[in-house]
């Protein structure tokens, strides 16, 4: 039965129009790859606009949580650290950032159009 199901879901994504996309896990959007990352950059005007957690999110982490960008002393301007990125195969990468005025052990995860030239 299941197999009746998905030929049928293909049939009728081909009559809409759209062609499935078969694949590794690694190459479709939504499978997350890491990579270092060794630089530093500063955070856009619209930072705002998007999140800090303590894991990227959509990782299969199960307890992801959100910061305040107050909470992380962190504001327009500020100077951070990079040391890892992660893509999703979509136009802009998730990148773990840190502070660079404290030696402060707290790493956050941002969307990168919250960082300039990322």
């Amino acid at each position: 039965m299941k197999k009746a199901t998905i030929l049928l879901s293909i049939v009728g994504l081909a009559t809409l129009g759209l062609s499935p996309v078969i694949g590794s896990a690694s190459t479709m959007t939504g499978a997350v790859r890491y990579q270092q990352v060794h630089g530093t950059t500063t955070i856009k005007r619209n930072y705002q606009k998007f999140q800090l957690t303590n894991h990227q999110p959509n990782s299969n982490y199960p307890h992801i949580k959100v910061t305040s960008w107050k909470h992380a002393k962190l504001k327009a301007g500020s100077k951070v650290k990079i040391d890892l990125m992660a893509n999703q195969g979509t136009q802009y990468n998730w990148y773990r950032i840190q502070t660079t005025t404290n030696r402060t052990t707290h790493r956050y995860w941002v969307y990168g159009q919250a960082l300039r030239g990322k």
